[in-house]
Formats: structure tokens, sequence, C-alpha cells
């Protein structure tokens, strides 16, 4: 690969050549990179409370906290790199061209990462190991990744194997500890500031907290910040130098947004842990008021409820057979092949059918739910339609001399002779439990034949076969 048109820097240049290495390309969404978008966004997180921590209490980090530094900064290189072999996806195609992928993560976001992941503390705590404050200063380039925190989490709202509300309340949960962790931080800073090196008075001395251990401090500054922001302010801790009203003033006003935002987000978050749930209820409500003002007997609304109850207990009242009427036509008859072919197959006029057969007689299909002691089909009735069972127990006997024939399950089908004979329906079914059923229609079925003029003489062979077996 030819080098990029860049800074003469020799660090970058370099750097630019070592992504070159035959390293394979990443799909955005498969697992590894998952994964590794979790170890990001912890690693961002823990540098968003660890740095301001540093910066404000200057507290002396060594052995554990050295290392998970080093840890954090080497992933945080290696992201770097990973990032020049990561495929995108642009108005739905895939790109895995390695210098599109180069050129497009060279203008959007190199820069900011490579200022982020340069160790300048480490330097400082060579050369300057007393200077807790510099070395606690260089690390701020970290929270140039905050952004990189809120995309992923961006797109693990719109990842539909994620619950999005609980992506949104762990994101919620994460911002109002930023906010009031960073400004217990910057009160104390100021409080410290102005007693080391200004009036000699402020907020710490009044409460005597100048001298005590860091623990005590950061507990009381994040105690003020959380009464301030919430605008609570029980008056306990005040502040006691212009710069400290100047802070306190800028924080009430940032208190007050940051409230009606929590609400605001809080809110919307309860509406939407079951707003299925809600929509159900309304519709109930609805069909009530509706059957009360038209004075159904009450046998008969009870009935009514019990049907759409089942229908929210077994479906959570999700029309699986419509709510996909957006998907194109290729898609939808896909997913009702997977869902449906194996009974469609088992049906003895459908055998020896050519697929595009199989596919335009799903498509057929029309989805009906009955409750128990319903009659699918009455003896003496012509018939017009084919079932298929796809829930629930049905019941076939005879209403002239009372005999039960046989129940069948899901997985079952009946009817088919009405397809090709309009004669009266031997026997009775009815429904024994809730029945979710499948029905195929003869016009549809008539209008499926019509394309295929070979097969269509095979299908009235077989059920002509079958309906002089069934009637001898």
């Amino acid at each position: 690969m030819k080098c990029y048109k860049y800074p003469k820097c020799f660090f970058i240049r370099k750097l630019l050549r070592m992504t070159t290495l035959k390293i394979p390309i990443f799909r955005p969404d498969s697992q590894f990179i998952r994964l590794w978008e979790i170890l990001i966004v912890s690693i961002t997180i823990y540098n968003a409370f660890i740095v301001p921590f540093r910066i404000s209490f200057q507290p002396n980090f060594y052995g554990t906290w050295i290392l998970l530094d080093l840890i954090g900064d080497t992933i945080l290189i290696a992201d770097i790199f990973l990032r020049f072999h990561l495929g995108y996806f642009k108005y739905g195609e895939y790109i895995e061209d390695k210098k599109k992928i180069a050129k497009r993560y060279r203008y959007q976001l190199f820069r900011r990462h490579l200022i982020a992941s340069f160790p300048g503390d480490l330097i400082a705590r060579i050369f300057l190991p007393n200077l807790l404050f510099i070395i606690a200063l260089l690390r701020l380039p970290r929270l140039l990744r905050l952004p990189q925190f809120f995309r992923i989490f961006n797109r693990w709202e719109i990842n539909v194997n994620i619950n999005p509300t609980l992506i949104r309340m762990c994101k919620l949960i994460i911002f109002i500890a930023l906010i009031n962790h960073w400004v217990g931080c910057g009160w104390f800073l100021i409080g410290n500031l102005e007693t080391n090196f200004g009036s000699g008075d402020s907020w710490l001395i009044n409460k005597s907290l100048e001298s005590l251990d860091t623990r005590t401090q950061y507990i009381n500054s994040l105690y003020w910040a959380i009464t301030t922001l919430t605008t609570v302010g029980y008056g306990d801790i005040t502040p006691a130098t212009e710069i400290e009203i100047i802070f306190t003033v800028m924080v009430m006003f940032s208190g007050i947004s940051m409230y009606a935002y929590i609400i605001g987000n809080v809110s919307s978050l309860i509406s939407n842990l079951d707003a299925a749930q809600a929509r159900y209820r309304e519709k109930l409500d609805q069909i009530t008021t509706y059957m009360r003002d038209n004075k159904i007997p009450p046998i008969l609304q009870h009935k009514i409820r019990d049907y759409y109850q089942y229908r929210w207990i077994e479906n959570r009242d999700i029309r699986d057979y419509y709510i996909l009427d957006e998907l194109p036509y290729p898609l939808k008859t896909k997913l009702a092949l997977q869902l449906h072919k194996e009974v469609i197959k088992k049906v003895p006029i459908f055998q020896g059918s050519s697929p595009q057969f199989i596919e335009e007689i799903v498509m057929a299909l029309k989805p009906e739910i009955l409750p128990p002691n319903e009659y699918i089909i009455r003896e003496g009735n012509l018939g017009n339609e084919m079932y298929f069972i796809k829930r629930g127990l049905v019941q076939v006997f005879s209403e002239k001399t009372g005999s039960i024939y046989r129940n069948m399950v899901a997985g079952t089908f009946f009817g088919e002779i009405a397809l090709v004979y309009e004669q009266p329906r031997t026997a009775s079914i009815i429904t024994l439990t809730y029945c979710e059923l499948f029905v195929l229609h003869k016009e549809d079925f008539k209008k499926v034949l019509e394309n295929y003029p070979y097969f269509a003489s095979n299908v009235r062979k077989i059920a002509k076969e079958r309906y002089e077996g069934e009637n001898k």
C-alpha cells in the first residue's frame, strides 16, 4: 500500500506503515467487535472518573493504579490499529477495502484518537515524579474518547438484538454519575486553589476539611454536587468566595437543565418499558365501552374479553401475520416458508409440486384465531376453505350420529377436498381450546393453480381419488 499524503511526521508515517500488515478486516457487527466495544466503553468510563479525580485531589497513585493506566492506554493504542482494519456499512453496502477504511478513519477520528493515546503522563512520571498535578493534567486528553463512548451507546440503541430501553437506562445512569462526579471534583479543586493560592478563605476552611483525608473530602464534595444539581441545597456547605459563588450559580443553572433532562428521560423510559401492554389496555377499554354502549349480553362480552386476553398472553398482542407486511416480498416469502412449509408438504394434493407452487400457496394463507367451543366446519354446509392448525386442539364428529371421529392437534390439516369439489361437509369440526389456524380459500387456490396448469390436473386427480376413497 502506498504511503498516504500526511504531515511529515516520522511517528505517524511509521504508524500508518504498520497498519498495512496482513491483519484481517473485521466486520462491525461481529462478536469480537461487540466485545471490543464493551472494553473500550469500560476504559473510557474509567478515565472519565479517574482523570478529573486526580486533577482535583492529586492523590499519589502507585502499583495497581499505574498498571490499570498502562493496560487502558495499551488497549486504546491497539484500538487505533484495529480501526484501520474495521469494515463499515455505507447505505447498506459493506465496505472492506483497506484503502477506503484507512482514508475514512484518517479524516474522521484518527487525529483525536492519536492525541487521546499520547503517553504524556508516563513521560512526566519519569522526569517529574513529584508534580502530581502536572501528571494528572497530562492524562486529560484521554477524555477525547468520550464521544466514542456515546457513539457506541447510540449504535447499541438501534441494534435489534439489544433491548434499547436497557441501553438508554444504563447511558442515563452513567451520564448522571459522571456529571455529579465532575461537579464534585470541580468544587473541591476551586476550594483547594482558594485555600492555597487565593484569599485564604474557602468552603474547605469553613467546614474544616482542608487537612482531612481524601475520602472525606471527596464524599463532602460529591454531597454538595448532588444537593446543588438537584436544587435541594440544604445550606450546610456554602460558597465562601466570589469564585465559589460564581461556580455555584453556574452549577445551579446547569442543575435546572439537568433535572428537566433526567425527568424527561426517566418518564420516557418508564412509558416505553411496556408500551405493548398500554396499547392492549387501551384497546380492551375501547372494546368494553363499545359492547356496553350497544348492550351486548354479558356472556358474549365475557367471551370477547377472554379472546383478547388470550391474544395478549400468547402473542403479547403482536399480530405476527400482519406486522411483517412492510417486508419486501422475497423476505416475506422466505419467512412464511420457514414457518409453514413442513405442514404444506404433508397435504396429499400438494405432494410433488414445485417449490414455486408451495411459495405461492404459503403466501395465500390467511390467519384466524378462534376461541373454544366454536364451529370451524358444520356438517352439511358447502365448503370453500382448507384449514391448517398452528396451535390448539379441535374435534371431528358427526352431528347426526353423535360419533366422535378423532381429535386433531397442531401441525395437522383438514378440508382440502373443498378446494376442488363443491360438496357438503361430511363432518363437523369444533374447537376444544383456543386455536390459531391458517385458512386457504378456494378462490386464492384457483388463482395459484392458474399459474401451474400442468400441476392443476394432477391436483384434481389426487383430490378425486381421496374423495372417492372417503365416500366408499
